[in-house]
């Protein structure tokens, strides 16, 4: 397997942080099984949000983008909102194709250049879902 993730509960959201590299692997495979496994534990658990910090190596290919925001839509429910942090800055670019993608599947997922930013967004959804 060329990811290697850890999954951590912290308060409202659960944290999951990623390692590994896009090449010499089926990505589109790869990040389907680990989001099936996270959109399962987050139902089991009670949790709506996620801080998603990646750290992999290599391009990400445009059509592997497509066919994962295709896939994990069965996973994921309304409520669910997902704070993606690419701490590899050569795809941070990328980025705002992943984020106009998950939208028009109707999933609500953000991406962000640091943590911090991203658990302030998660922060103010929380709070205005409480309500």
């Amino acid at each position: 397997m060329a990811y290697q993730f850890t999954i951590t509960e912290c308060g409202d959201y659960l944290r999951i942080e990623v390692h590994g590299s896009r090449t010499q692997s089926d990505v589109t495979q790869e990040s389907l099984n680990m989001w099936q496994g996270v959109a399962t534990l987050c139902r089991e658990k009670g949790f709506n949000q996620i801080l998603a910090v990646f750290h992999l190596s290599g391009v990400r290919n445009i059509m592997d983008t497509f066919n994962i925001v295709e896939g994990v839509q069965k996973w994921l429910w309304p409520e669910l909102a997902i704070a993606y942090v690419d701490m590899d800055s050569e795809n941070r670019k990328e980025n705002t194709v992943v984020e106009q993608s998950a939208m028009m599947h109707g999933i609500n997922f953000r991406s962000f250049l640091t943590e911090k930013d991203g658990i302030r967004w998660l922060t103010a959804m929380h709070s205005t879902h409480r309500h």
